[in-house]
């Protein structure tokens, strides 16, 4: 038996369409919405996933459950995913927050097949790298140091690090071209350099910062290890490919 004021269901569904397309129509002139240039990277809305670490990787390699995450994302419609909180550069930054391993070639494959998945589903994907510098530990038993540009001890995670050393210096410089080279040989659309407490600000800051040497003492000089870092990194990848950095300038 049949209501009387009932709607007939294909009635129904059109006004529900109808409805639908004037709530797409109204936010079409909204500018979260349209299209954006990051230098040659065109994304299809403003709206991304900020670098965060959801402490899904297995063996320091975004594998299924990783890359899964990010591709829901780019299936629900965003712009771009930024991967990682953050990717370590080199073996003496360990990850203390379950970060991917970008100073091992294993991982080439595994963000080829991720980023690849990501732009099927329409989105830009790009990843954050870091050297944690001070602000980490070692929960096993392993022979290199926690370095930092000064021995500080960092007050969260209670580690006492070696001061950095021109030889480290340079070999970290070139660990970030390094990372930067195997991301984009993955299919990466750029990276993002973390810059709030890590090494790469630690040398910034006169808080964590105390050398006498070229990387201490003046403003000039506490940026000097970030120049190196950038300009290594774009000499390694060319300019087809997007570098910036994530900072805060809020230390405390």
């Amino acid at each position: 038996m049949s209501t009387p004021n009932r709607v007939p269901d294909r009635t129904r569904v059109k006004e529900c369409r109808a409805s639908r397309l004037a709530v797409v129509a109204a936010l079409s002139d909204d500018p979260l919405l349209q299209p954006f240039d990051l230098r040659h990277v065109r994304l299809r809305n403003r709206v991304f996933s900020s670098s965060h670490e959801p402490a899904y990787s297995e063996d320091g390699m975004p594998k299924d459950r990783y890359r899964l995450y990010h591709v829901e994302k780019a299936k629900g419609g965003i712009g771009m995913t930024m991967t990682a909180g953050s990717a370590v550069v080199a073996e003496d930054s360990p990850p203390a927050f379950g970060n991917l391993h970008a100073y091992d070639d294993a991982i080439v494959p595994w963000i080829r097949r991720m980023t690849d998945d990501v732009h099927e589903h329409g989105a830009a994907c790009m990843i954050q790298l870091t050297h944690l510098g001070r602000r980490t530990g070692w929960g096993q038993d392993d022979w290199l140091p926690v370095l930092a540009p000064s021995p500080l001890r960092e007050p969260a995670h209670r580690a006492i690090p070696k001061q950095a050393e021109d030889w480290d210096i340079d070999r970290i410089v070139g660990k970030y071209a390094d990372a930067a080279e195997r991301m984009q040989s993955g299919g990466m659309d750029g990276i993002e350099i973390e810059s709030y407490g890590h090494l790469f600000d630690q040398f910034w800051s006169p808080l964590t910062n105390r050398r006498s040497d070229e990387y201490g003492g003046s403003l000039e000089n506490r940026l000097r290890f970030g120049w190196r870092v950038l300009s290594g990194i774009r000499q390694r990848v060319g300019p087809g490919f997007v570098v910036g950095i994530r900072m805060a300038v809020d230390e405390r």
